[in-house]
């Protein structure tokens, strides 16, 4: 791990008056977001079970406990026999400016071509247009940040602070301390917009640097499809003779 670095200057990104609490505040959410908090190793990827268009926030989150979902959470984790490692699912919510679906996010200690397997594989079943990962890499170009346990605040309201603060795409899971906020950075450009959410619910943010990607084509099922299928044969043309999904053993 690097050690983090304070930077004063981008204290100008919150107005306000400049009390030393407030900066004190300020600069252990720096210090935090110059370190990694997620499992070596440990990728992500969120995929979703819903193939409807234009849902509103309520069916979205009533979503979260169809039949789905259950069996898109279940699909996952068998899948873990395929690629011989243990995979954790959790049940999630996939919110945007202008619309929300249910999804499930999928933690597992495995290296980045497998990843990339198992969440094209999962989109593929679940007949998705496209699918979104993230693998923990020192030299990443992308981003992970992830704001833990808020409480006092709705899913609805939640999502309204993080478009406010400019975040467009980002991903709530529901916990038993607090909802959790996950935000996959492609491009890593949204560490001050991070930091404003962040203020707003006066909790800081954890940071790691790594290799993120969408699968699959968000303007069109067949061709996120096509593109599934292709991940799928690369890693299967790799690695032969892969065992079947554990059904039935999870």
């Amino acid at each position: 791990m690097t050690a983090p670095q304070t930077h004063v200057q981008d204290a100008d990104a919150f107005p306000g008056s400049r009390d030393n609490m407030k900066l004190l505040r300020i600069i252990f959410v720096f210090l935090v977001l110059g370190c990694s908090t997620i499992t070596a190793q440990q990728g992500i990827g969120f995929v979703s079970p819903n193939t409807r268009d234009n849902l509103k926030l309520i069916e979205a989150i009533r979503g979260m406990d169809s039949q789905e979902e259950l069996k898109l959470l279940s699909r996952a984790k068998s899948l873990g026999c395929v690629i011989k490692r243990k995979i954790g699912t959790t049940e999630a919510l996939g919110s945007w400016s202008d619309g929300a679906e249910p999804s499930v996010l999928i933690r597992v200690s495995a290296n980045e071509s497998a990843i990339r397997y198992l969440v094209s594989r999962l989109g593929h079943d679940a007949n998705q247009k496209a699918v979104v990962y993230f693998y923990p890499r020192a030299r990443g170009r992308a981003k992970l940040y992830i704001i833990n346990h808020i409480r006092g605040f709705n899913l609805r309201q939640i999502g309204a602070v993080l478009e406010d603060s400019g975040i467009a795409f980002r991903t709530l899971v529901p916990a038993k301390h607090g909802t959790i906020v996950y935000i996959i950075d492609t491009e890593n450009s949204l560490r001050l917009k991070v930091l404003e959410a962040s203020r707003k619910f006066n909790l800081p943010a954890t940071s790691q640097t790594g290799n993120a990607a969408l699968i699959g084509d968000d303007s069109s099922r067949d061709k996120g499809q096509a593109a599934f299928a292709q991940e799928i044969k690369n890693y299967e043309l790799k690695h032969p003779k892969l065992p079947p999904p554990c059904e039935g053993k999870q």
